[in-house]
Order: structure tokens, then sequence, then C-alpha cells
């Protein structure tokens, strides 16, 4: 009987991975799960059948669903979620687990501590986000507030910004209030306008002044704030009536009788005293006596305002700071004026005017014709207690100098110092000085003490600016110039002066403000009231002497007198004026004939006449330029182009002198060698590169270093305060050189080279005549400029009109050489005027007498012939 075999026992009957299964007289074999035979069979026996793992993850549908991860494993798989997902199963999930797999979207934000503070947290799909919220910013993982009162822009004007955590918050300043009503805001488009305060918050009697952001309260003349002061807010202050009968001194000054009135008072004289003026005035307000000095009523200007202001009425509300401050004024005059034997200190009538002088901002609000009424009020009442400071008996003892903030006074009484010859006497006030001689007091009408005072305002320059200037301009003057105020306003006093006419001028030195820059130019200006309530005006000093730091005057009398700085004007001289403008007419009119000549004269064309032709062309352009376009500066971008022509044009003159003087040199160095010009001939081309193409290098570097250097603020020229100038300047003297090197080598070749040449064809004559061309020719395009360096110091008048004649003249003076000084040309001229045609047989006997002439004097023959110096 036989028995069934277990092939199964071997284990090696079946491949890795798959199960034996034992039949009768057979087996089969079959793959485990998650595996596949590689034949593709379910069972199968024999050897070469493997079984392969199966890749379950690139099935399709995956095998894990959405949001899932696969991981395949050999016969199996496992499933876990993505993150930011989560499965109720867990991760590495396998076929064989209970339950089905599935990965749903964890809300990370459910978590409080998944964004850091101050920050909003979103949710995403897988993921989430933080956002810091507003008022904070993220830095390093963090939100951190934000200080947005940081930002200017935060608030509006007259806003203050305050900051809170996460926010901020805007609030109008005191005297004004949100265009939106709300006391807190932010954002834009809010405002804050200034509060009128003014309706109900002043008292009776008081004038209320709103400004920006407050208000004041001023009282009306005749009346006085309980406080003291002149300017005040709140109610509780009163504006009480000032019974100004019992000052002293008396407001209606010695020798009169005081009536006091609400708001007001009257005058009136005592029996045997006069008012002055004539009759009792209008509104009460005179003086009965005369003394040597001006008051109120002499100093008082004829303007209406200011009368009103002694009225003592209510005056308008715009007017009430320019009263205050004018009878501000007029009070420390009265107090000058008072009885003849009152002591006037210096001192205290100083600062009673230092407190009208620092209120100098409150000026800006006034018109000009009130600026200047006040100015002119307050410089003639300083003059006026002065005076009275002097000639008071207590005044007699010497000097006196009085040092406030805003005024400085020196004064010196005359006794016995100018019984000596040429005396003179200093004062000094802050950094200014007056030197005046004693023959100029002498000439003074003062009756008894004999005084002189020097006065220095600090301050009033910044009011009383170079707008109220009024020069009468000549015809010949720019009016296009820049001014400005450049010193403190100062003042000579001296007893019984004489308006005008010293024979000795009085000497002022005044302290600039500013340094004084070398395009600037001083004037002296005095303080007139010639014109209108008063103007500042040249008449009367000049300038003797102008540095950095000072500027010194000359006044031919005693004057109020300040520096006013003008650049951007035509300061030359109306001689200068005529002479250049009529020399380069005439420049202008002989290069045309110049330039006619050299196309049209066949007599002496030659290679040299073409470079005197460019050159003359390059000078008639930069000439008209210069006289059509220099002072074009109102367009800034024109003037610059028109600037970089000049240069552009007077360069190309320099060099195509350069080019003449080179090709003379090497005429004459190469004379041995015969017919030079024909066999070695530089052509036209390369000469035009080096006559226009080097000046145009020169300017294109000079462009681009400095471009905005071309164009000043009064003239189109090369700048000289950012050195570009030196980019003419310096090719220039560099040419200047080159050609009085060369020229100074021909002359010297010609005087050896031409030794023995025939007497006829060489001689000191013919020699002086080849380098005479070059050599004015020389001087006349560039000595003409080293003048124009050298105008400083003493022979500066003297050097600008060497430097405007002959810089005006060039073109005369090259017609002059190259067309005049030559025969050939004035005959062709001659010829021309007459219409007679060129005889035939000219140039025949000009061939003869070539051919006669020894091979070295042809050379110097045909050198003389390029020049045109010698006849065919």
């Amino acid at each position: 009987m036989e028995r069934n075999v277990n092939e199964c026992w071997d284990t090696t009957t079946c491949p890795a991975y798959a199960t034996c299964t034992n039949t009768v007289g057979s087996y089969y074999c079959t793959c485990k799960r998650g595996f596949l035979s590689s034949n593709g069979l379910k069972h199968f026996r024999g050897p070469g059948v493997e079984c392969k793992d199966v890749d379950e993850c690139s099935l399709r549908p995956p095998q894990c669903g959405p949001n899932s991860v696969c991981k395949n494993l050999p016969g199996r798989y496992t499933c876990s979620c993505l993150p930011g997902f989560s499965s109720p199963t867990g991760d590495n999930w396998t076929p064989k687990k209970s339950r089905h797999f599935s990965c749903t979207d964890v809300d990370e934000c459910l978590d409080g501590g998944a964004c850091p503070d101050h920050a909003e947290c979103a949710n995403h799909l897988g993921s989430y986000s933080c956002h810091c919220r507003d008022g904070f910013i993220s830095n390093n993982s963090l939100c951190e507030e934000v200080d947005e009162c940081a930002d200017p822009r935060a608030c509006p004007e007259h806003a203050t910004c305050h900051n809170s955590l996460g926010s901020y918050s805007c609030v109008c300043n005191p005297g004004f209030e949100s265009s939106s009503g709300n006391m807190n805001f932010r954002g834009p488009g809010r405002t804050c306008e200034d509060i009128d305060e003014c309706p109900d918050m002043c008292p009776f009697n008081a004038t209320c002044t709103n400004t920006l952001g407050t208000y004041f309260c001023t009282c009306h003349p005749g009346f006085a704030p309980s406080n003291g002061r002149l300017n005040f807010t709140g109610q509780e202050v009163e504006c009480r009536d000032v019974d100004e009968c019992v000052q002293d001194p008396s407001p209606c000054g010695p020798n009169s009788a005081c009536t006091n009135a609400l708001g007001s008072y009257s005058c009136g004289c005592i029996e045997g005293f006069r008012p002055k003026p004539e009759g009792s005035w209008k509104y009460g307000n005179f003086s009965c006596k005369r003394v040597p000095f001006k008051c109120k009523e002499d100093v008082m200007p004829n303007n209406k305002q200011v009368l009103l202001c002694q009225v003592g009425a209510a005056v308008e509300p715009e007017d009430v700071s320019f009263c205050a401050l004018v009878n501000a004024t007029f009070s420390v005059l009265d107090a000058a004026c008072a009885n003849n034997t009152t002591v006037v200190s210096m001192k205290s009538s100083a600062e009673s005017f230092t407190s009208v002088l620092e209120q100098t901002r409150m000026w800006a609000n006034f018109t000009k014709d009130e600026t200047s009424t006040l100015a002119t009020v307050l410089m003639e009442s300083v003059e006026s207690t002065t005076l009275a400071a002097l000639l008071k008996p207590s005044s007699t003892n010497g000097s006196d100098t009085v040092q406030t903030e805003h005024l400085d006074i020196e004064s010196k009484v005359i006794k016995e110092e100018c019984i000596g010859e040429n005396v003179t006497f200093n004062l000094k006030a802050k950094g200014d000085n007056m030197m005046i001689s004693c023959s100029t007091i002498e000439e003074s009408e003062s009756v008894g003490t004999t005084g002189v005072a020097f006065v220095s305002y600090e301050g009033m320059e910044s009011v009383l600016d170079e707008s109220f200037f009024q020069d009468p301009q000549t015809p010949f003057t720019n009016s296009k110039r820049k001014l400005k105020m450049n010193s403190r306003i100062i003042g000579g006093i001296m007893t019984g002066e004489k308006k005008e006419g010293f024979s000795d001028p009085v000497i002022y030195t005044l302290e600039n403000i500013e340094p004084k820059q070398k395009f600037e130019r001083p004037i002296c200006v005095s303080w007139s009231t010639d014109m209108g309530s008063g103007r500042w005006t040249p008449s009367g000093c000049m300038v003797l002497e102008a540095s950095k730091m000072y500027t010194v005057c000359s006044c031919n009398r005693m004057a109020n007198l300040a520096i006013i700085m003008a650049s951007g004007e035509l300061t030359m001289d109306f001689s200068l004026y005529v002479i250049s403008y009529v020399g380069m007419i005439i420049s202008l009119v002989c290069l045309i004939f110049a330039i006619a000549t050299f196309l049209l004269c066949r007599a002496i064309r030659s290679r040299n006449t073409y470079l005197h032709l460019h050159l003359c062309v390059c000078l008639f352009l930069a000439k008209i330029l210069f006289l059509t376009g220099v002072d074009k500066t109102d367009n800034q971008t024109g003037c610059s182009i028109i600037a970089g022509f000049l240069h552009y044009f007077f360069l190309a003159c320099f060099f195509w002198m350069l080019v003449e003087a080179g090709m003379l040199f090497l005429m004459v160095r190469n004379l041995k060698v015969v017919n030079y010009f024909h066999s070695r001939n530089i052509k036209m081309p390369y000469l035009c590169a080096v006559g226009y193409g080097l000046p145009a290098l020169v300017v294109v570097v000079a462009v681009s270093a400095r471009p905005q250097g071309y164009g000043t603020h009064d003239r189109c020229w090369l700048s000289t305060e950012t050195g570009l100038i030196w980019s003419f300047l310096g090719p220039v003297c560099t040419i200047i050189l080159i050609n009085s090197i060369l020229l100074t080598w021909t002359l010297w070749i010609l005087r050896q080279k031409l030794s023995s040449v025939n007497a006829e064809v060489s001689t000191l004559k013919d020699t002086r005549l080849l380098t005479f061309k070059a050599f004015a020719q020389l001087f006349i395009l560039g000595c003409s400029w080293v003048l124009g360096i050298f105008q400083i110091g003493p022979i500066a008048s003297v050097m600008a009109y060497l430097f405007t004649i002959i810089n005006s003249l060039q073109g005369a003076f090259i017609f002059l050489i190259h067309c005049v000084l030559n025969r050939q040309v004035r005959e062709e001229y001659r010829r021309w005027i007459t219409r007679k045609a060129k005889p035939s047989s000219q140039s025949q006997t000009s061939g003869i007498l070539l051919s006669s002439i020894p091979s070295t004097s042809k050379v110097y023959f045909s050198l003389q012939q390029q020049e045109g110096t010698v006849d065919t």
C-alpha cells in the first residue's frame, strides 16, 4: 500500500512568504496576504517562483484616505495622519486593527498657548496662523506694543498724543478743539481748530486779541491792568482808570496844569507859559516848555494812527499793540522832557526803551507803515532822551556807559579835550564803533554843554530789514539783486549837531552779523524820514572798507545807520559798462569782417588762414553768447546750459591758439626739409579733433564732476565757490605756458637756422613779423584773463579797466593783426572797394621770383606765404 508523501515537511518546498498546502500525491504553494506570485498564479509549485510584496500605498484610491500618509511594509502597510490632523485610531494604523482609519483637522486655536500674548489665532485646514492685534507688531515670535505717538503724524497739529496698550488717543491742546467735537480722537481727517476765546473773556475798558491757541487782553489807553502787566488773561484782572495827573513827572510836562478824566486827561499851561505848538492841542497832550532836544510833539510824525493812540479813546483791536508800544515809547520821552532842572538818568531811559525793543516779535504783526513809524518814534526818542541826559546839569561830569540786553549807549561830555590838534574820540556800543574828530564836534551848533553819544540796538534789525531799503537805481545797474540786513542798527548823537555837511566825516565801524561773502557788496544805509514814515537810503554815507567781519562807513552827518549786503548785482562803474558793451560790439563787427576775409580772400588762403578762421568763429560765438545770455539767470537750467557753451567756446579759442603755435613751431623746426608741408602735411580733421574735441572733453569731465557749478546766482558762468572755475583757468594757464615756450623756442630756432639766409629774405624785421602775430595773439586772448584774476587790492581798479578794455576788444585786435596789418589783404580790400580785377601776370611773376631764390630761402618764403607776410 502506497503512502502519501507530505512535501510540505520541507520548508524549502515553497518560497519565502508562501504557505505550503499538501494534497494527495502532490502539493501547492499560496503567497501570503500582501504578497503576489511572480508568475501571477494564486496556487503554484515548482522552483523559480517567488512571492513579491504588494505596495498597497500605490493603489488607487489611496488605502489610508485623505490627509494621511501611507507607509508600505513587507506584506502589509500602516496609515498615519499628516501634521495638523488626527485619527481616533491613532497613527501607524494597520488593516488588522479594528475600526476604520480616517484623519480629521485638529483645531490648534483651542489651545490657548498656540499664539503669543496680544495675538489672534486663526485655524486652517491642517494648520493655523497668528496675527498681532491692532497696536502691536510682531518681533521674534512675540507681539510688542507699537508706540503710535512716536510718529509725529499720528495726531494733527496743536494736539497731544497719548499712548495706551495697543492703541492711542489725541487730545487737542488748550485753546483748541477737535473738529469732530470729541475730546479724545484718532484717525485721519481730524483737526484741532483754534478757539476764539475773546467773547466775554476780557474786563471792561479792555480789548481782547485772539491768538493761536490763546488770547490776551490789553487795557484801553488811559487804563491800566490791576496786575501791572501790559498784556494779561483772566477776568479777575481789572482795567482801572489811570490818573495821569498824579504821575511824576506829570504827563503834561513842567509848567502845566493837569486835569484827569476817565481814560484820559487834559493839560493846560500855567500863567506865563505857552503850549508848544502854539495853542492848546486838541487832545490836551502838549508841553509848555522849549528844550534843546525833541519832545513828543516834535518826534510825533504826522500820522493819524499815532494821533489816535494819544487821544486815550478806544482804538481798533488790531491797533492796540501798536498804540501800546508807541505810548510806552512816548512815556519815556515825556519823562526826559520834564522840568529843566530834573535830572535825566540815561540808564533808566535805556532800560525803559528795552521793554519796547524786547517786543520786536510783536512788530511782525504790524503793517509796514506802522513798523517804520514806530521805529522812527523809537530812534528819535532814544536820541532825545540821550541828549537830555547830556544837557541836564548832573551829566556834565564826563563819560557814561549804559549796557542793556537790547540797547547800549556810550556818551562823552566834551570839556577841554579838544584843545589839542587832531583829537578824535572812539565810542563803542556792543560790537560797533564810532570815531568822531574834534573838528567835527566844533562844527556843531551846541550852546553850553557839548557832548556826543553812540547807540547800538540789538534785534531791531530783524524788523527794520532790507524790505525798507529804497535805492534810487540808475539805469545801468541790475535791479535783480538780493539784499539782506547784515548789522545791528546804530546811531550817532551830538548836541547842537549840523544836519549834514561836516568837513571831516564821522567814521562808523559796524560788525557784520554774518561773515561777508566774496560775491556780496555792502551798502551803508541811513534811516531817512524824507520818504514816508521812514526808509533806508544810501545817501550821505559811503563804504570805506569791507572785511569779512566788519564794514566801515563814512558819513557826512550824524545818522542812524545799518549795513545791507547786496548780491546778484552788476556793480561795474558806468564807464566800465560802456567800455565793455561798446568794445564787444566793435569786436563782433571786426570778427565778421575777419571771417569774411579768410573765406573770400584767395591771396592769403592757406592752412594758417583756416586756423585763424576757426579761432575767429569760436571767439565770435563766445562773444555773442556772452553779450546776450550771461545775465539770463531767471531759468537755472537755461543759465547752466549757457554757462556750459561759454565754457566750451572760450576753451576752443585757446585750443585753436595752441594748434596755431604748434603748427608754427613745426614749420620752423623743419626748415631744412624742403616742401615739408607737402610731404608731411597734417590733415585738418586731426587739427579739428584738437581744436574742438579737447575742449569738449574738458567740459564733459567738468559737467560730470560738478554739474551744479554751471551758473551762479548773478551770472551764467562757472562758479568760483565750488572751484569749477579752474576747469577753465587751468587749461588756459597751461596753454599760455606751452605757447610761451613754443613761441620762444620758435624765435630761437629762427635766429639760428636763418642766420645764413639771403639778407633780402632773412632779416630781423621778417623774423619779428613771423613771431609777432603769435605773441600778440597770446597776449590778447590769454593775458586778458590773467588780468581778470588779479582784480584785487589797491590795483583792482586799474586791473578792472585793463581787463575790460583788452577782453572786450579781442576781436578788433585779431582783425587788426591778421587782416589790417597784412599788405596782401589791404590790397584785396582796395581792389574790392575800387572793383579792380587782380592782374593776371602777378602769379607768373611770383613763380619767376620763387624759382630764382635758393632752396633754403624757398622754404622760408613758403613759410612767409603761409603766414601772409610776404607779397606774392
